[in-house]
Protein backbone atom coordinates (compact mmCIF):
# COMPACT_ATOMS: atom_id res chain seq x y z
CA UNK A 1 0.00 0.00 0.00
CA UNK A 2 1.51 3.27 -1.06
CA UNK A 3 0.54 6.54 0.45
CA UNK A 4 0.85 9.50 -1.88
CA UNK A 5 1.90 12.73 -0.28
CA UNK A 6 -0.68 15.44 -0.66
CA UNK A 7 0.57 18.10 -3.03
CA UNK A 8 1.72 21.26 -1.27
CA UNK A 9 0.01 24.48 -2.19
CA UNK A 10 1.84 27.01 -4.33
CA UNK A 11 1.65 29.46 -1.44
CA UNK A 12 3.46 27.03 0.87
CA UNK A 13 6.16 26.34 -1.72
CA UNK A 14 6.63 30.08 -2.32
CA UNK A 15 6.94 30.79 1.39
CA UNK A 16 9.38 27.89 1.74
CA UNK A 17 11.55 29.25 -1.10
CA UNK A 18 11.51 32.77 0.33
CA UNK A 19 12.38 31.54 3.81
CA UNK A 20 15.76 30.36 2.53
CA UNK A 21 16.79 33.28 0.36
CA UNK A 22 15.45 36.56 -0.98
CA UNK A 23 14.18 35.99 -4.51
CA UNK A 24 13.07 38.31 -7.25
CA UNK A 25 9.55 38.16 -8.65
CA UNK A 26 10.94 36.51 -11.78
CA UNK A 27 12.95 33.89 -9.83
CA UNK A 28 10.00 32.89 -7.66
CA UNK A 29 7.72 32.69 -10.69
CA UNK A 30 10.24 30.40 -12.43
CA UNK A 31 10.53 28.13 -9.38
CA UNK A 32 6.78 27.75 -9.12
CA UNK A 33 6.55 26.97 -12.86
CA UNK A 34 9.25 24.31 -12.42
CA UNK A 35 7.12 22.71 -9.72
CA UNK A 36 4.25 22.43 -12.20
CA UNK A 37 1.75 24.94 -10.83
CA UNK A 38 -0.82 26.59 -13.08
CA UNK A 39 -0.19 30.13 -14.34
CA UNK A 40 -3.32 31.49 -12.66
CA UNK A 41 -2.32 29.92 -9.33
CA UNK A 42 1.22 31.29 -9.66
CA UNK A 43 -0.05 34.78 -10.43
CA UNK A 44 -2.36 34.73 -7.39
CA UNK A 45 0.46 33.55 -5.09
CA UNK A 46 2.89 36.15 -6.44
CA UNK A 47 0.33 38.90 -5.85
CA UNK A 48 -0.19 37.65 -2.30
CA UNK A 49 3.60 37.60 -1.66
CA UNK A 50 3.85 41.18 -2.98
CA UNK A 51 0.92 42.26 -0.83
CA UNK A 52 2.47 40.72 2.30
CA UNK A 53 5.84 42.30 1.53
CA UNK A 54 7.67 39.01 1.04
CA UNK A 55 8.63 40.00 -2.50
CA UNK A 56 10.23 43.39 -3.01
CA UNK A 57 12.45 43.65 -6.10
CA UNK A 58 13.38 47.26 -5.36
CA UNK A 59 14.71 46.49 -1.89
CA UNK A 60 16.41 43.32 -3.12
CA UNK A 61 18.16 45.22 -5.94
CA UNK A 62 19.45 47.84 -3.52
CA UNK A 63 20.66 45.32 -0.93
CA UNK A 64 22.18 43.02 -3.56
CA UNK A 65 24.16 45.82 -5.21
CA UNK A 66 25.31 47.13 -1.83
CA UNK A 67 26.49 43.70 -0.67
CA UNK A 68 28.47 43.16 -3.90
CA UNK A 69 30.10 46.59 -3.80
CA UNK A 70 33.28 45.45 -2.03
CA UNK A 71 33.98 42.47 -4.25
CA UNK A 72 32.71 43.05 -7.77
CA UNK A 73 32.61 45.70 -10.45
CA UNK A 74 29.51 47.63 -11.44
CA UNK A 75 29.35 45.74 -14.74
CA UNK A 76 29.50 42.34 -13.03
CA UNK A 77 26.80 43.25 -10.49
CA UNK A 78 24.62 44.66 -13.28
CA UNK A 79 24.92 41.39 -15.22
CA UNK A 80 24.14 39.32 -12.13
CA UNK A 81 21.06 41.41 -11.42
CA UNK A 82 19.87 41.05 -15.01
CA UNK A 83 20.32 37.29 -14.71
CA UNK A 84 18.09 37.36 -11.63
CA UNK A 85 15.32 38.95 -13.68
CA UNK A 86 15.35 42.51 -12.37
CA UNK A 87 14.17 45.24 -14.72
CA UNK A 88 16.84 47.59 -16.17
CA UNK A 89 15.38 50.75 -14.55
CA UNK A 90 15.54 49.15 -11.11
CA UNK A 91 19.10 47.94 -11.71
CA UNK A 92 20.26 51.40 -12.77
CA UNK A 93 18.56 53.01 -9.79
CA UNK A 94 20.19 50.60 -7.31
CA UNK A 95 23.62 50.84 -8.94
CA UNK A 96 23.35 54.61 -9.13
CA UNK A 97 22.87 54.78 -5.37
CA UNK A 98 25.67 52.35 -4.53
CA UNK A 99 28.35 52.67 -7.22
CA UNK A 100 30.33 55.69 -8.32
CA UNK A 101 33.18 55.41 -10.82
CA UNK A 102 35.62 56.77 -8.22
CA UNK A 103 34.52 54.20 -5.62
CA UNK A 104 34.82 51.46 -8.21
CA UNK A 105 38.36 52.53 -9.09
CA UNK A 106 39.33 52.62 -5.40
CA UNK A 107 37.87 49.18 -4.86
CA UNK A 108 39.71 47.82 -7.88
CA UNK A 109 42.96 49.36 -6.58
CA UNK A 110 42.42 47.88 -3.10
CA UNK A 111 41.87 44.40 -4.52
CA UNK A 112 44.90 44.71 -6.80
CA UNK A 113 47.17 45.85 -3.96
CA UNK A 114 46.06 42.97 -1.76
CA UNK A 115 46.53 40.46 -4.57
CA UNK A 116 49.92 41.96 -5.49
CA UNK A 117 51.32 40.78 -2.16
CA UNK A 118 49.64 37.36 -2.41
CA UNK A 119 50.72 36.72 -5.99
CA UNK A 120 54.24 37.94 -5.23
CA UNK A 121 54.51 35.31 -2.50
CA UNK A 122 53.17 32.65 -4.88
CA UNK A 123 55.75 33.61 -7.51
CA UNK A 124 58.56 33.40 -4.95
CA UNK A 125 57.34 29.99 -3.78
CA UNK A 126 57.04 28.76 -7.36
CA UNK A 127 60.49 30.14 -8.19
CA UNK A 128 62.03 28.21 -5.28
CA UNK A 129 60.33 24.94 -6.35
CA UNK A 130 61.06 25.29 -10.08
CA UNK A 131 64.47 26.95 -9.74
CA UNK A 132 65.98 25.01 -12.64
CA UNK A 133 63.41 26.31 -15.14
CA UNK A 134 63.39 29.79 -16.60
CA UNK A 135 60.66 31.82 -14.94
CA UNK A 136 58.68 34.77 -16.21
CA UNK A 137 59.93 37.92 -14.46
CA UNK A 138 58.15 38.44 -11.13
CA UNK A 139 56.49 41.76 -11.96
CA UNK A 140 55.11 40.56 -15.28
CA UNK A 141 53.81 37.31 -13.77
CA UNK A 142 52.11 39.13 -10.89
CA UNK A 143 50.57 41.73 -13.22
CA UNK A 144 49.14 39.03 -15.47
CA UNK A 145 47.60 37.17 -12.54
CA UNK A 146 46.05 40.31 -11.06
CA UNK A 147 44.76 41.54 -14.42
CA UNK A 148 43.06 38.19 -15.03
CA UNK A 149 41.42 38.23 -11.58
CA UNK A 150 40.17 41.80 -11.93
CA UNK A 151 38.78 41.23 -15.41
CA UNK A 152 37.00 38.10 -14.16
CA UNK A 153 35.36 40.28 -11.52
CA UNK A 154 34.07 42.51 -14.31
CA UNK A 155 36.38 45.51 -14.05
CA UNK A 156 36.94 47.27 -17.40
CA UNK A 157 40.29 46.64 -19.08
CA UNK A 158 41.26 50.32 -19.10
CA UNK A 159 40.57 50.57 -15.36
CA UNK A 160 42.69 47.45 -14.74
CA UNK A 161 45.56 49.00 -16.73
CA UNK A 162 45.30 52.24 -14.76
CA UNK A 163 45.26 50.38 -11.45
CA UNK A 164 48.31 48.31 -12.35
CA UNK A 165 50.22 51.39 -13.46
CA UNK A 166 49.21 53.13 -10.22
CA UNK A 167 50.62 50.20 -8.23
CA UNK A 168 53.88 50.37 -10.21
CA UNK A 169 54.16 54.09 -9.45
CA UNK A 170 53.46 53.47 -5.75
CA UNK A 171 56.08 50.73 -5.64
CA UNK A 172 58.73 52.85 -7.34
CA UNK A 173 58.06 55.61 -4.80
CA UNK A 174 58.41 53.08 -1.96
CA UNK A 175 61.75 51.86 -3.34
CA UNK A 176 63.14 55.41 -3.58
CA UNK A 177 62.29 56.17 0.05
Amino acid sequence: MTSAKPRRSAKDVAQDCLSRRALTYCELEARLKEKGYESSEIRAVLEKMLEWGYLNDEELAFMYSKSRLKRYSRRRVQQDMQNRGLVPQLIEQALGENYSSNDEFEQCLTLAERWWVQEGKRWEHKNVIENAKKMIPRELWVQQKIARKLIQRGYPTDMVRNVLSQIKINQSEDVEI
